[in-house]
């Protein structure tokens, strides 16, 4: 017997988590079995199992996947504490988003399933609450671009900086929802990023 090194388990893994997102995005999360998993991953069942405890952890793995470097894409634009515009910054922080759900076929279709082909109840339930933390620490960093914003004098006088990090987030939220409706890009995709543009700049003081 052949003794698999750390590359190949790692090449199996990844192997997996490719073939549960292709499966999902054809039948649903909640219409596919580990069985069919395999099946497309060319693997055995006890090879999923070997790597994740059931379907919710599979699950996990392949929005993680994709969630972490997006992430650290909107730090990079979203945090640096010498942004000499921070506004720039928020609107820097979307566009890298909707840049990677339009480069990366990977993100495009997690997000879809994530939004579109996952039924948030019984043992997904918590796959449903556990992204309202990432969605919290987003609203966070928004809330210190705008805090920042709002000491360089870069905002109407006045303006509740609590209320515009969530306004901001919902807009986002959103924005990704239509984005991925509008596939020919006929009504939102050729228009995004100037809908950015305008959210940020309404909040821009004159």
């Amino acid at each position: 017997m052949v003794r698999k090194t750390k590359a190949d388990t790692e090449h199996t893994r990844l192997q997996i988590i490719a073939a549960a997102r292709r499966v999902f995005a054809e039948r649903g999360v909640s219409r596919t079995t580990l069985a069919q998993i395999a099946a497309a991953a060319g693997v055995t069942r006890g090879a999923i199992y070997w790597h994740f405890a059931n379907k919710p952890e599979l699950f996990f793995a392949m929005r993680e996947q994709v969630l972490l470097p997006l992430i650290d894409r909107v730090d990079e634009n979203l945090l640096p504490a010498d942004l000499d515009d921070p506004l720039q910054g928020i609107q820097s922080s979307m566009l890298a988003i909707l840049n990677i759900l339009e480069s990366d076929e990977a993100a495009r279709t997690t997000f879809e399933i994530i939004i579109f082909k996952c039924e948030y109840v019984d043992e997904f339930l918590h796959a449903h609450t556990q992204p309202m933390g990432a969605a919290c620490n987003f609203r966070q960093k928004l809330l210190s671009a705008y805090e920042s914003a709002q000491r360089k004098g870069q905002l109407h006088v006045g303006t509740d900086i609590t209320l515009l990090a969530l306004d901001s987030y919902t807009f986002i939220k959103g924005l990704i929802n239509l984005w991925l409706s509008d596939p020919d890009g006929a009504t939102i995709r050729t228009q995004a990023a100037a809908m950015i543009a305008t959210h940020v700049a309404l909040r821009r003081r004159g």
